[in-house]
């Protein structure tokens, strides 16, 4: 059977206008009046997609609206569309079918906004004193479908998060008008409900449908740079098969399509279908929230790993350390300041010092000097716990991106052949971290420079302390007891 476009209002004047206009533009130059040189063609009117391909037949402005499906773009002003918007909702009406209509917000310039304007667009609402505003949000934003979306919300919610370039958000909201009459100043509340579609981390609508009180409109408010060509597609692939059936049945496109009419096996891929596109927004929405927690949780220890220093490289350490199960001491807190180590680790009976350092520029061969330092301090500390020797955690290059920091910290031979402590890097250390590999965090700190390379720690070996077992606990329990 030969299908028919449909047929949808669109609020400009066709293209033939537009370009028109654009000659005459070119033609005059600086020369043109003022209004003329203000002209811009909307990009509903360009000539970028196929009307009759994509299934429409286009009824600009001065057309007859009144069988039209949906309104694109509408407008509330006179002889700008208003007359064709209404003609088309009263043909919605009087059919008992919503008057659906989609409405881009937005600047597209970016132009600077003043203290007292702070909104970068607003749609009106026509027969009501409403606007939906716009607010720009920082680049970047992430946003995340709206729960108990229906199916071709859901649907126009996946297309847009899959869009790209995805569009700029803006946070929408509604607000009504303030009118001024001899009685005086008239607010009047901003009317209908905002449905949101797509919505920012704190809940804030950027994509959404406004309800109007009589329930006949619904219209869709979508950003600027949203692509015609996607929001054409979902309308007649999901938005008018679900909110104006009647309108696919006058085009004949339901024979396929329209339920009553399908097979049972058609019903039944169409069922499972639908829940697929379901269950994929739901696990989508999931699965942003536990990305949003991950990085939460991860972007304090991997700031600090990477970039920090003084307290803040130390709390990061004393957190991945902790992760593998050893037991940590902050020494400043314990020693009242900086009087010896960072912290003292335990693992497996083996107890540690642990000196952390944070520089900018290269590794200095004064880092390792203050843990021999602290090692050799600690012995005459009064009533400490026997420690079976030290490591240096080591954050270098901190100017330097990670991937292009050196991995080996000293290079100086006579250096390296003196060293008998393990020299950790916090590259090193993040790596191990970021893997969630505990036993490599542990190999790193529990065996020293000549023992790794003579005997890995494997995943049954434990370290061997120097000092006998039960010394060891009985003197970090007595050294606890003081603290």
């Amino acid at each position: 059977m030969t299908q028919l476009p449909i047929p949808v209002h669109v609020g400009t004047e066709p293209p033939q206008h537009w370009d028109d206009t654009e000659a005459r533009q070119r033609e005059f130059g600086e020369d043109a009046a003022p209004w003329l040189q203000r002209q811009r063609r909307p990009t509903i009117a360009k000539a970028i997609f196929d009307w009759a391909a994509l299934g429409f037949e286009p009824r600009w402005v001065g057309f007859d609206t009144a069988d039209c499906a949906v309104a694109l773009q509408p407008s509330v002003y006179s002889g700008q569309g208003a007359d064709e918007f209404n003609r088309f909702r009263q043909g919605a009406e009087s059919r008992s079918e919503t008057a659906l209509a989609i409405s881009t917000i937005g600047d597209l310039e970016d132009k600077p906004r003043g203290a007292l304007f702070p909104h970068d667009d607003s749609v009106s609402i026509g027969q009501s004193y409403t606007r939906v505003s716009s607010r720009p949000i920082g680049k970047g934003a992430r946003v995340r479908a709206a729960e108990d979306l229906g199916d071709a919300d859901g649907q126009l919610a996946l297309r847009m998060l899959s869009s790209n370039p995805a569009p700029r958000w803006r946070r929408l909201s509604l607000i009504g008008a303030t009118l001024e009459s001899y009685e005086g100043r008239v607010q009047h509340p901003a009317e209908g409900t905002l449905l949101p579609i797509l919505e920012t981390e704190l809940g804030e609508p950027v994509v959404a449908a406004w309800i109007s009180p009589d329930g006949v409109e619904r219209r869709y408010v979508v950003p600027v740079e949203t692509p015609w060509p996607l929001l054409l597609q979902w309308l007649q692939e999901k938005g008018l098969p679900e909110f104006v059936p009647n309108a696919m049945r006058r085009a004949r496109r339901q024979l396929g399509t329209d339920q009553t009419l399908m097979t049972r096996r058609e019903r039944d891929v169409r069922t499972a279908l639908a829940e697929l596109e379901t269950d994929y927004v739901s696990r989508r929405r999931a699965l942003e929230r536990d990305l949003e927690e991950a990085q939460t949780m991860a972007s304090t220890v991997r700031e600090g790993l990477l970039y920090g220093t003084g307290k803040q490289l130390v709390a990061a350490v004393r957190t991945v350390l902790e992760s593998a199960g050893i037991e940590v001491v902050d020494l400043d807190d314990e020693l009242g300041g900086t009087k010896n180590a960072d912290l003292l680790c335990t693992y497996a009976a083996c107890v540690r010092l642990i000196e952390v350092k944070g520089v900018s520029g290269n590794a200095p061969e004064r880092a390792y000097q203050d843990l021999v330092r602290h090692l050799r301090e600690w012995e005459k500390l009064p009533g400490v716990t026997p420690v079976v020797g030290g490591a240096l955690i080591l954050g270098h290059q901190l100017r330097v991106a990670p991937q292009e920091r050196s991995r080996q910290p000293y290079g100086r031979p006579e250096f390296l052949a003196a060293q008998t402590e393990p020299v950790v890097t916090t590259l090193d250390l993040f790596n191990a971290w970021r893997e969630e590999d505990t036993e490599e965090v542990r190999r790193l700190l529990f065996v020293s420079a000549t023992e790794e390379k003579a005997q890995p720690l494997t995943g049954d070996a434990q370290p061997v302390p120097t000092a006998r077992q039960e010394d060891t606990e009985a003197g970090w329990r007595r050294w606890l007891r003081r603290g």
